[in-house]
């Protein structure tokens, strides 16, 4: 029969510290990859517009730019943020 003398219980945390180093960089690129979401619907509202499809390529690939150093840095969503609100204003302005 197997053995069932390693199982898993409450008070024994054998590989927490893994676990919850996994969790944090599974949060982390979550909120990295929704900034992305976010900076490229608004692109994409970019380029519906006439003449703005310039303006949309050149937010994308800055959007791009900025995930990939909030992911590398530690800034996670944060390094996205201002690309996010410059499209914004973006869409607003060029309307």
């Amino acid at each position: 029969m197997a053995s069932n003398d390693r199982a898993a219980t409450a008070d024994n945390a054998n590989d927490l510290v893994e676990h919850e180093s996994t969790y944090a960089a599974f949060v982390g690129l979550a909120e990295i990859a929704v900034a992305l979401l976010l900076c490229i619907l608004l692109c994409l509202v970019l380029w519906g517009l006439e003449g703005q499809g310039f303006v949309a390529l050149v937010g994308a690939i800055v959007a791009h730019i900025a995930a990939a150093v909030g992911a590398v840095t530690g800034a996670r969503w944060r390094a996205v943020a201002p690309v996010f609100a410059l499209l914004g204003l973006a869409c607003i302005v060029l309307k």
